[in-house]
């Protein structure tokens, strides 16, 4: 039986949208490299905008953060569509290449304009991206 456990972690995701779909090709978590061997499934996720600091805010029940935000990056003020929905990528993955498989779940934030399949066009070129988080290992 194997366990399920959440993050929140941030993580290096290489992709490669040769497909359209920018499906991972690789990750780094927590200072280990992890080769994606299949991508299993992929969806899209609403989150709860209600608890997001924004609304609270807005309803007097918490002040936003007025410093950095996440990373050093600066805090932003409201809701934006990557707040409120993100594509998870449930990915099969191993530490290099002989290491045992795992499952984990990567998400990014969906910008605006971005479909449900990604419409952009495909190259064969790997691309990375730092706006990415593990959310969920099973293993």
């Amino acid at each position: 039986m194997s366990a399920v456990r959440r993050f929140s972690d941030e993580v290096h995701v290489r992709y490669d949208d040769a497909d359209g779909g920018r499906a991972p090709v690789q990750f780094i978590w927590r200072g280990r490299l992890y080769v994606v061997r299949e991508v299993l499934s992929r969806w899209r996720e609403r989150s709860a905008w209600w608890e997001h600091a924004a609304v609270a805010a807005v309803h007097g029940d918490a002040a936003e953060e007025a410093g950095p935000g996440p990373a050093g990056r600066p805090a932003r003020r409201g809701l934006t569509v990557g707040d409120l929905e993100r594509e998870v990528f449930r990915v099969e993955a191993s530490v290099g290449r002989v290491g045992g498989a795992g499952v984990y779940d990567l998400a990014r934030a969906v910008t605006p304009g971005t479909a449900a399949v990604s419409e952009v066009a495909g190259t064969s070129s790997p691309r990375t991206s730092e706006d990415w988080q593990l959310l969920r290992v099973s293993d």
